[in-house]
């Protein structure tokens, strides 16, 4: 059964009820994490420096691969919440304890794929001063971004399958994911469109409202793999691990 935007909401709020302090610090906390390892980074390096924003850049995607990781355990608690398993903040590094290089893996080949279709426009940024600079960084921002939401219609289900199957390869759940989104591409695509008016109510909130809508909207998309898979018709024990290599019929 394919539900619509407003029933995997509805599941979510539901699944949410009562609970929503754990996914609200667990979100604060990859936040947090995130924001002073980039104050960090361009506090020790001279922004004056070409090699040295070349090195910063370079460490601020180290960084964006870090905290994949714990988003990937983030994805981890919203699921065991909604299978009504134990869930804590020790979910989010549960991705370091299971084979992490294949999370690493993935979100690697996206992150290159984005960088390197707005790296024209990164460029013309740094090579340019004044409006014409922060046009381009804005608009190379925008490219990265736009890239990001389309490869997220073909691949956006790779970090769950991983997390559901430890024996599975970084290429396979590529793989899978784009096999899983046809069909379902149009869906997942009005869903992330249909949070843009929630977000512009945050901005009045002074941002902090993202601090429950951003949880609710990463549970939303978990309910959504749940839903593709067929767990959500079928929640019954998961078939056993496949030889490596060879897919999970269930995804077939």
């Amino acid at each position: 059964m394919r539900r619509s935007s407003s029933d995997l909401k509805a599941l979510s709020r539901q699944a949410m009820r009562g609970q929503w302090g754990l996914p609200v610090s667990a979100y604060l906390l990859i936040f947090i994490c995130s924001i002073i390892l980039t104050l960090v980074i361009t506090a020790l390096l001279n922004p004056y420096s070409v090699l040295s924003i070349i090195t910063c850049q370079i460490m601020i995607y180290i960084v964006s691969l870090f905290v994949s990781l714990l988003q990937a355990g983030y994805m981890k608690l919203l699921l065991n919440m909604n299978r009504k398993e134990p869930f804590s903040l020790k979910d989010l590094i549960s991705p370091f304890t299971i084979q992490p290089d294949r999370f690493l893996t993935v979100n690697l080949i996206l992150l290159l794929v984005e960088v390197l279709l707005a790296l024209p426009l990164n460029v013309l940024s740094y090579r340019t001063e004044g409006m014409t600079s922060l046009a381009f960084s804005l608009g190379g921002t925008m490219v990265q971004s736009l890239v990001g939401l389309i490869l997220s219609l073909f691949f956006g289900l790779s970090n769950y399958l991983l997390l559901d199957n430890p024996q599975m390869g970084p290429i396979e759940s590529l793989k899978i994911s784009n096999h899983l989104m046809k069909g379902n591409k149009g869906r997942y695509f009005y869903i992330s469109l249909s949070f843009i008016p929630l977000s512009i109510a945050c901005v009045f909130t002074c941002y902090i409202g993202f601090l429950w809508l951003e949880p609710y909207i990463a549970n939303t998309m978990a309910h959504f793999y749940m839903d593709v898979t067929g767990e959500l018709d079928d929640p019954g024990p998961k078939e056993e691990p496949p030889v490596q290599g060879q897919p999970f019929n269930r995804y077939m």
